[in-house]
């Protein structure tokens, strides 16, 4: 691939918001683990990297929190039984804590001290950890769904018959194929990125250079999702 297009397609991908986010977020992470494996005095221009850089992810997701509310009231209308009410419970726990991280920007921004903010952050980071292992139990459910087999094709005395029901059904075998891959790959995004409230909270005990790591390998499943939608129009 020609190097002016590969330039191209990176800056068309950082020009998308949803790729710039995923850029962002991929040098935040790499700033992490590198400051948690060097010396403090090493450490303190990284971690100020990642501070920044998470400062400048919230930019981009400030007021988000109108989405999730909107997919978590129209999850009865496009989804049915327990299905329907993971998804409310996955997006209206991403909604708060998209809206409890905004009550904490003019802090953050250092516009407006608040003694409160603190305490506030550790609770949106509560929410966030709830919508993600509502997000896995989802997965895993999509994952139960598409466990069953296949029904098996007989033969019988007109061929064409059998020949369009053969290729009906591989074109099934390959949908669900396709689909059990995306929930596993959703699976693994939301079980890495769990780790982060996790850490925050105090729920879940890891080093900071592992939750760097991990949030890598999410960015990277992620964001290789958004990639392919960017390039694909």
């Amino acid at each position: 691939m020609p190097a002016a297009n590969v330039a191209t397609k990176v800056s068309r991908f950082v020009g998308d918001a949803a790729g710039l986010e995923k850029t962002l977020r991929l040098l935040q992470s790499c700033s992490q683990v590198i400051a948690a494996n060097s010396l403090p005095a090493a450490a303190a221009p990284w971690l100020q990297a990642r501070s920044q850089l998470a400062l400048g992810r919230r930019y981009l997701r400030f007021l988000k929190f109108t989405d999730a509310f909107a997919l978590a009231f129209g999850a009865f209308s496009s989804h049915s039984g327990i299905v329907a009410v993971l998804e409310f419970g996955k997006w209206s726990c991403m909604g708060m804590f998209l809206l409890l991280e905004s009550c904490t920007m003019l802090d953050v921004m250092g516009v407006y001290h608040a003694s409160w903010a603190a305490g506030l952050f550790v609770e949106a980071m509560k929410f966030w950890f709830y919508s993600l292992s509502l997000g896995i139990l989802l997965a895993l459910m999509e994952l139960w769904g598409l466990s069953g087999k296949e029904p098996v094709v007989s033969t019988g005395s007109k061929e064409k018959v059998v020949e369009k029901a053969a290729q009906a059904q591989e074109a099934r075998a390959m949908e669900r194929t396709s689909k059990r891959r995306n929930a596993v790959k959703k699976m693994v995004i939301d079980g890495c990125d769990l780790f982060i409230p996790g850490s925050i909270t105090g729920w879940l005990v890891i080093s900071s250079s592992n939750v760097g790591l991990l949030c890598v390998v999410s960015t990277l499943l992620a964001g290789s999702d958004t990639w392919d939608r960017i390039h694909s129009t």
